[in-house]
């Protein structure tokens, strides 16, 4: 029982602890994140990331609410010719904006950084893995191309939380962005 208490408190704790860095935006809206998005631009300090960024292309994802106000994420890629698909349900927390997910073993703490819900959303992770943390943030668009002051926003907000430069990518098109949102 004192093992299990301590890994509740464990959780508790880091959850306090992922947030407590980041505000969320203070007008978030649900029903702004449905749709479909394109992945713009990712930026990493994980090991993974530095090692597999230069492959990396753009791909869609696809947002839907549930009735409990959690988000249905699927996100679909295309690689060597063939569809790559991941979904999973990202569950909302206390705090407006951010919510949890478990995936691949590891624990997420995402949050909504800023958005323009017809436009483009920021979006800040924390990965953790076997004790380790990582930092994640995405830039998603509504369409494929978004404006300079846009990327330069998502890019700004990479470096003020310790992401390196070489660690901030606008992904390229994968050849016909629409075929990925076709698997």
């Amino acid at each position: 029982i004192m093992s299990a208490m301590l890994g509740f408190l464990t959780v508790l704790l880091w959850a306090t602890v992922a947030y407590s860095d980041i505000s969320p935006m203070t007008d978030f809206c649900l029903d702004g994140m449905k749709g479909k998005w394109y992945n713009i631009g990712v930026a990493s300090n994980a090991k993974w990331f530095t090692t597999h960024k230069a492959n990396m292309k753009m791909g869609t994802v696809q947002v839907e609410s549930t009735a409990d106000g959690d988000l249905h994420v699927t996100f679909t890629y295309l690689q060597k010719g063939s569809c790559w698909e991941k979904s999973h349900v990202a569950k909302k927390t206390d705090t407006s904006g951010c919510f949890f997910y478990h995936n691949s073993g590891s624990n997420n703490d995402m949050c909504v950084i800023d958005a323009k819900f017809d436009e483009f959303v920021i979006i800040h992770v924390t990965n953790t893995k076997g004790g380790h943390s990582s930092t994640y943030i995405k830039l998603c668009g509504r369409s494929p191309h978004l404006s300079n002051g846009v990327v330069e926003k998502f890019q700004k907000f990479a470096l003020d939380n310790g992401i390196e430069s070489e660690n901030i990518l606008t992904l390229p098109p994968n050849g016909n962005v629409e075929v990925a949102s076709l698997c």
